[in-house]
């Protein structure tokens, strides 16, 4: 395999590139090397979150000292303003083809940055313009490079280096992308990332809606995923629905969080229960203006919404790193599509060391936690679907994750122990047959030993906090009736924690109120909106 005259223009990076991170510089050092091997179709992949951005941005740098011709084409008019941004900042000249940024358009410049699908409309379908010459073509997004109108450009340009870069290098359909790409360089692993700072940890909570035989009853469109329409279908219910929202308020109330619903009929279903239940939820689809897009992003960012409902739309191209809470409202088949949803809340920002997974489609359980090592591959005859599915199965040898009973929050036992962190629940040993002298010892019961009891300082807390929503909500019954309150608020905890006393113990009578964090206000009201829904079903 011989290099192109063109493979070296990756050798000595200018004084620009000295802001890229380590393995940024060895991920591209690695390409230089592939490249002088002989290889012109190389995908480069990278954790969502990692710095794709900065990678074109060097690439690009070191072409233009060399004097090539480059392309830079991206997917989404977002993904154009992200890449215009990191090229000024490398002081990069460039021009750009996208129907909204018609102001920056210049081609006199050699370094042109595209929206895919303005350049095809334009350059191929309407022939109203040339398309751009290049030595070089970088493409973001590169799991998409495979459709007919990315392909009627790449392979426009036989002779020019091709370099494609994303988070997951294989099609929706879990096949690889060796028909547009003959090599792949993978980025560091996500848990490295998450060591050092440069992503945070997801705490996910398993929370399915629906059952694995239904699932297995649906028909699957051409990518083996589940059909939009009859899956739709089956989430509409509105029990569904509104287990989505009541699991939300009291696992993540008052967290910035996207949505992903399975299309815009189950979206605007979603948004219309989060609003009942006072929660400022807006639904963003691909029928919105680029602006109307952009808007609600810029709403989310501010706090005036606090859930932005989507299908699909926000699982690339968005960087919003302020996003502290995922939730799938929608099952998937697809690792691609699994993880790109998924790495929208992994984004480090001020004060953020975490982020919340709220899964309702059974999909950690079938494809995985979402900072599990993964082998990508470029091979068609492999499927990376089918392959994190059977590493999930109950034949696999692979460690399964734990799913917490209690509160649902998965974990796998060799990183965090056998203690669930989240409510310290603890699987019983099996109690084993032990021999006792009559009436002096019995066996324990390690099944009905209470985890916490009204003496824990849990308990207490949760007790004062609902004293004090309360207090808020009913500030005319408080003050009427404050006894009256205090067995409300007793028989809130006692439903919370599972403890069986009716009686509220004599300490709780002198209990103060406390003002309430966002996880007890969100409980307190999915407790009163089911309560609410029972309520009007016995009416009915």
């Amino acid at each position: 395999m011989s290099a192109s005259p063109l493979a070296g223009f990756l050798d000595s990076l200018p004084a620009v590139c000295g802001i890229l991170r380590d393995y940024q510089r060895e991920q591209l050092a690695t390409l230089s090397r592939a490249l002088r091997s002989g290889y012109r179709r190389i995908v480069l992949q990278a954790p969502t979150g990692s710095g794709k951005t900065h990678l074109i941005a060097g690439s690009t740098a070191a072409a233009h000292q060399a004097g090539l011709r480059v392309l830079i084409l991206a997917t989404r008019t977002r993904l154009v303003r992200q890449i215009h941004q990191r090229l000024v900042e490398f002081a990069i000249p460039h021009g750009v083809i996208a129907a909204p940024l018609p102001q920056l358009l210049n081609s006199a410049l050699t370094v042109q940055l595209s929206s895919v699908d303005t350049l095809h409309r334009r350059a191929v379908v309407d022939r109203r313009m040339p398309l751009p010459p290049a030595d070089v073509v970088l493409f973001d997004e590169a799991h998409l490079a495979g459709a007919d109108s990315r392909l009627a450009i790449l392979d426009t340009y036989p002779q020019a280096l091709r370099i494609g870069l994303t988070a997951t290098p294989a099609r929706k359909s879990g096949r690889g992308l060796g028909a547009v790409f003959d090599a792949l360089i993978a980025g560091p692993a996500v848990l490295e990332l998450i060591a050092s700072g440069m992503l945070v940890r997801p705490r996910v909570f398993n929370v399915p809606i629906v059952n694995q035989a239904d699932l297995e009853k649906l028909p699957k469109d051409a990518a083996q995923d589940y059909q939009s329409k009859a899956l739709g279908a089956l989430l509409s219910r509105p029990k569904l629905v509104g287990e989505v929202v009541g699991n939300w308020l009291s696992t993540a109330a008052g967290k910035p969080t996207l949505c992903f619903a399975v299309n815009k009929a189950h979206g605007a279903q979603l948004v219309q229960e989060f609003l009942q239940a006072g929660v400022a939820a807006e639904l963003v689809t691909d029928a919105d203006s680029e602006n109307t897009r952009e808007q609600v992003v810029a709403r989310l960012e501010s706090g005036a919404t606090r859930v932005a409902v989507n299908c699909f739309l926000m699982s690339y191209g968005v960087d919003i790193p302020m996003v502290e809470c995922i939730v799938l409202a929608r099952p998937t088949r697809s690792l691609v599509q699994y993880l790109q949803m998924a790495g929208r809340g992994m984004r480090p920002a001020s004060g953020k060391t975490e982020f919340l997974l709220i899964d309702h489609g059974r999909v950690v359980e079938s494809l995985g936690l979402p900072h599990a090592p993964r082998d990508w591959t470029l091979d068609q005859g492999r499927n990376v679907n089918a392959e994190a599915r059977e590493q999930c199965s109950r034949k696999s040898s692979q460690e399964k994750p734990r799913t917490c009973p209690e509160c649902q929050y998965i974990w796998l036992i060799s990183e965090q122990g056998e203690a669930c962190r989240e409510c310290g629940w603890l699987p019983a040993p099996r109690p084993r047959g032990i021999e006792v002298e009559p009436a002096d010892l019995g066996e324990l019961d390690y099944d009905n030993a209470p985890s916490v009891t009204p003496q824990s300082p849990e308990a207490v807390q949760f007790f004062r906090e609902s004293l004090g929503d309360y207090a808020r909500s009913k500030p005319q019954k408080w003050h009427d009736a404050p006894n009256t309150a205090r067995a409300a608020c007793w028989h809130a905890t006692r439903e919370k924690f599972g403890l069986t006393s009716e009686r509220i113990p004599s300490a709780y009578w002198e209990l103060m109120p406390l003002a309430p964090n966002a996880a007890t206000s969100g409980w307190l009201k999915w407790r009163r909106i089911r309560w609410a829904k029972r309520r009007s079903r016995v009416a009915a």
